[in-house]
């Protein structure tokens, strides 16, 4: 029996998957495709350096925002929940910063509008992320878990191809990924009856004695210290992540000027694609995975092979920047991320000190997702221009990053 008594419930796990889905497809594909498209306009010359910079801002104000959130939606107690307000005040402000995007000109402008797009996400994701210790017992977090991995790599795809729709206006694009989040998060918020703080707060504290009797203290020490482990793996896969889904459109374009990548199409479009066939490879992989990992009870060992997928993945395309190399490296990189996404929140779930403060504990988690996404474009600021072949370097770097990642992740020890 779960140690929290939880039933499983099949609408909201599909409810809360859609809307984690939503979530995603109004912040990802702006990120991927529109700010690059923006710095490029805005800076031909120096759009690296301008998105390195966005990006960089953009992610600092974002784990401050995360952790903020995440600790505040532990503590708000309202007729309709904890995790509701959040949820719904993040969407709406997620949607309103994309004009601000839209209309950017400036250098000042294009990082002002992503650091506002960054905080409004942070503020939903920690209160929705949280539904998955609230919600779902340990016996069912890997298929939930699943449910919820294919996410953030399929709101990436179908919105970077809704975006690479050149027959549209920008704003029309624009439009398609914002009122398709609202049409996802709306189930959740209507139909699903959260439960009580209260009564979260009861069932940990006896969960709390009866581990403090059978464990002690050495027990929590080890988790403590396995907590830090998948925070600092998923923070180096992490930086590999932010930097192919930050770079895949100027690495193209940078591809194209040497070679014959995708011509006749605009760059866009053909980043658009790459990412939806690694989405829709990603999506098979994570809901198989999940489905096996709460079968065996086994999450560690497809971590660690994730990272090299991933790895594998970014070194072909540093290796060979040719469409052939974007294929095959999208296509790997893709099991790489459908395997971590999958195992890994299940597995980071599971080794939560306490549920009693899950959205802390998930926003401190949260921090290795955003910490990233400003090292990653300082680490583009430091190679780009200063390599000849900067972007395969920087692709290249993010290949050792995964490999670090999954490494520290065989490391784990009071989970399987």
């Amino acid at each position: 029996m779960d140690p929290r008594d939880l039933s499983f419930r099949p609408v909201f796990a599909f409810q809360f998957a859609i809307a984690n889905f939503g979530a995603f497809l109004g912040c990802l594909p702006i990120l991927a495709i529109l700010v690059p498209m923006k710095a490029q306009e805005i800076d031909p010359g120096g759009s690296s350096d301008l998105l390195s910079w966005t990006i960089m801002l953009g992610a600092l104000v974002a784990s401050s925002v995360n952790l903020a959130a995440g600790w505040l939606s532990d503590l708000t107690s309202s007729r309709i929940g904890r995790r509701k307000p959040w949820i719904v005040a993040g969407s709406v402000l997620t949607i309103t910063s994309y004009a601000l995007v839209l209309s950017a000109s400036t250098r000042v402008q294009l990082v002002g509008a992503v650091i506002v797009l960054q905080a409004a996400f942070n503020i939903m994701l920690p209160s929705l992320i949280a539904l998955l210790p609230d919600e779902v017992p340990d016996a069912r977090k890997g298929l939930v878990a699943a449910l919820l991995a294919v996410g953030a790599p399929l709101g990436l795809g179908v919105g970077a191809f809704l975006m690479g729709i050149s027959t549209l206006s920008l704003s029309q694009r624009l439009a398609l990924p914002g009122g398709l989040m609202v049409v996802c998060i709306l189930p959740l918020l209507l139909f699903w009856k959260e439960r009580a703080g209260s009564d979260i707060r009861r069932q940990e504290v006896s969960k709390v004695v009866i581990e403090a009797k059978v464990s002690e203290a050495v027990v929590a020490e080890d988790r403590w210290r396995d907590f830090w482990r998948i925070w600092w793996s998923r923070f180096f896969v992490q930086i590999a992540f932010s930097v192919c889904q930050s770079y895949l459109l100027l690495f193209l374009i940078r591809a194209r000027q040497l070679a014959d990548v995708g011509s006749g199409l605009p760059a866009e479009t053909v980043a658009g694609r790459l990412l939806l066939v690694s989405t829709s490879l990603s999506l098979l992989v994570a809901v198989l995975i999940g489905a096996v990992t709460d079968r065996f009870g086994r999450r560690k060992l497809f971590v660690v092979a994730a990272g090299f997928f991933v790895a594998a993945g970014m070194g072909l395309m540093a290796a060979q920047p040719t469409l052939t190399g974007f294929v095959l490296g999208q296509l790997l990189y893709g099991v790489g991320v459908g395997l971590y996404s999958s195992a890994e929140v299940a597995l980071a779930a599971e080794l939560l000190p306490t549920r009693l403060h899950a959205a802390r504990d998930l926003a401190v988690l949260n921090i290795g997702n955003a910490v990233p996404q400003a090292i990653a474009p300082a680490l583009a600021l430091a190679i780009i221009g200063n390599y000849g072949a900067g972007y395969s370097v920087l692709f290249g770097a993010g290949c050792l990053s995964a490999i670090v990642g999954g490494l520290i992740a065989a490391r784990i020890r009071t989970a399987k």
